[in-house]
């Protein structure tokens, strides 16, 4: 696996075309593993039916502004989504993606849990996922501090609530299955995150590098989302005379706000079914590099190998051998075992009795022991 001197050294802003094309390879991927438990989809549906009422309540007191009818009930309606909801909503969030996780850990393991069971079993670490829904909240509040002022002053803090912000998403999704599998309190799960630097795979910070989610997303939507909403400014030029108490009037230009009024609430909707599928990527992604960091023979013999190429993000070269492919995924979990203390005797031993052929094994000590 890479060193690297510090966890965060490698944050660097690839190209977007490789962005795009790490993150297409994250979701292939993550499908091949929910197609092992459907069940893992389940936390995704909620959380995105939940961000759905979230935007439909919204747009709904906003329409009452725009029409004039049930004023009252829009405020009202905006109080709640936002004193009550929206607050909420980084708790339920959370829990979800704990729920997710676990489900992910028992799947690459060869156990088959239903989502009501991993309910069960994260509401005992109940306490901890609170304390990581509150600093996601802190995180929140701390973004929306960006400023758009100019200057080198504005610049820097900005840079620095940037990174801020990923390096808590980075952080939190190592948490999240740190607290479900090992049920450990955040304190001891701090240690581990200091180690991180001598196990985080190459690419990692290349896929949830500064802004990734952010980029690809508008990079996806703005230009359609733009497109769209001048064809909805056009439609209701076209139905200022059919509905003329919708009309807006910018700099002499009228139009009835009904079409752009149903097109930006589509938008908004679709862009958080693609936030939360992502979202849902990184808890899967970061389960299962969670497990092969910690303990990577756990995982069923069937699908270690393929996750191990799904974790490094890289496709075996055409000119190396089966056979030296799987001696390479040996050795990565001979170190990666080495590293949590198991002796030569214990990893071996555990290794014949998964069925790996004695000269493999001693291949794979033999390589370790050249690095």
């Amino acid at each position: 696996m890479a060193q690297s001197t510090n966890i965060f050294d490698q944050y660097v802003n690839k190209p977007f075309t490789n962005r795009l094309k790490d993150t297409g390879f994250l979701l292939k991927n993550s499908f091949s593993v929910i197609g092992k438990d459907k069940d893992i989809i389940i936390p995704t549906i909620r959380m995105a039916i939940f961000s759905a009422i979230l935007i439909t309540l919204f747009f709904a007191a906003i329409g009452t502004f725009l029409t004039g009818y049930y004023v009252g009930w829009g405020v009202l309606v905006l109080f709640i989504v936002g004193c009550v909801l929206v607050p909420f909503k980084f708790f339920y969030y959370i829990r979800q993606k704990a729920d997710q996780s676990w489900i992910v850990y028992n799947t690459i393991t060869g156990k088959d849990i239903s989502y009501t069971q991993a309910h069960q079993h994260t509401a005992t670490q109940k306490s901890n996922l609170r304390k990581i829904a509150l600093v996601e909240m802190l995180m929140a509040y701390v973004g929306s501090r960006r400023t758009n002022e100019r200057g080198i002053k504005a610049a820097l803090v900005n840079l620095f609530i940037s990174a801020l912000v990923e390096i808590w998403d980075l952080l939190s999704h190592y948490m999240i299955p740190a607290v479900v599998i090992e049920q450990k309190p955040l304190m001891q799960i701090i240690p581990q995150i200091k180690s991180l630097k001598n196990n985080i795979p190459a690419t990692l910070v290349g896929v949830f590098g500064i802004d990734i989610v952010g980029n690809v997303l508008a990079r996806i939507l703005l230009p359609v989302g733009s497109v769209a909403v001048l064809i909805s400014i056009g439609i209701g030029y076209m139905l200022v005379s059919t509905f003329p108490t919708t009309v807006l009037t910018f700099f002499g230009f009228s139009f009835s706000w009904i079409p752009v009024y149903i097109t930006l609430y589509v938008i908004f909707l679709i862009g958080s079914l693609l936030q939360k599928i992502i979202e849902s990527t990184k808890v899967i992604y970061f389960t299962i590099f969670y497990t092969t960091i910690r303990m990577p023979l756990s995982i069923v013999k069937e699908m270690r190998d393929e996750l191990t190429h799904y974790l490094l993000l890289n496709v075996p070269a055409e000119d190396v051998t089966p056979k030296q492919q799987a001696i390479a995924q040996l050795t990565t979990f001979v170190e990666l075992y080495a590293k949590e203390g198991y002796s030569e005797k214990q990893v071996r031993d555990f290794l014949l009795s998964k069925g790996y052929a004695l000269k493999d094994i001693n291949n794979a000590f033999a390589s370790m022991q050249q690095k």
